[in-house]
């Protein structure tokens, strides 16, 4: 077992596009298991593997239960290829290069995602309003240089997560005033949409 070092927003490495993997050889297969041993250690569901400053296009998941036996996922050059209900599936997400930082995001309930595993066999997998749906999205954004952060369902709420936790600069109690000033005005609008 080989635990990787996890890279941390902003490292560089996170904002690049991940490289197409050519050749699926005995090295790859390596990087796939330490990259399972450090996202189950770090207790994760997800890794891309620029999170551990390798720019190749390789994410693992795993969203089996605590008490359920690991059923882990190596997706190799994944690419989503149908997706459906955009911003339907909202929920809370968190990622292991920003350690403590949650907040909710949008994304597809549904999508389709072609890769191929690591005999090099291309597989489909559907994933349909689940963790593992959300997930998948997550991870290929890393692969493609794209942060959660980028997805938030509200830029003030991840601002304030991201400087509470020392990722970003700013004042958190004037970030919390003006989301209790929002949250009322949501609330008008929402009730006046009901009428």
């Amino acid at each position: 077992m080989s635990l990787l070092k996890l890279r941390y927003y902003p490292d560089p490495v996170l904002k690049q596009k991940a490289k197409k993997i050519t050749m699926i050889d005995s090295s790859v297969r390596k990087l796939a298991q330490d990259m399972l041993d450090t996202m189950y250690d770090s207790d994760g569901v997800g890794l891309a593997a620029p999170q551990v400053g390798v720019s190749k296009r390789l994410m693992v998941i795993d969203v089996s239960g605590e008490d359920d036996p690991p059923k882990p996922i190596v997706f190799i050059n994944p690419e989503i290829i149908e997706s459906e209900g955009e911003g339907e599936l909202a929920g809370q997400e968190g990622c292991l290069s920003f350690p403590d930082v949650f907040f909710e995001v949008k994304r597809a309930k549904r999508v389709v995602v072609r890769f191929q595993d690591l005999r090099g066999k291309v597989l489909k997998l559907t994933a349909e309003g689940n963790l593992l749906c959300r997930a998948i999205q997550h991870e290929i954004d890393h692969l493609d240089g794209e942060l959660f952060i980028d997805k938030a369902s509200s830029k003030l709420k991840a601002d304030l997560e991201l400087t509470k936790h020392g990722f970003m600069e700013g004042d958190v109690a004037e970030m919390e005033q003006a989301l209790a000033i929002q949250a009322p005005a949501q609330l008008q609008v929402s009730e006046a949409a009901a009428l």
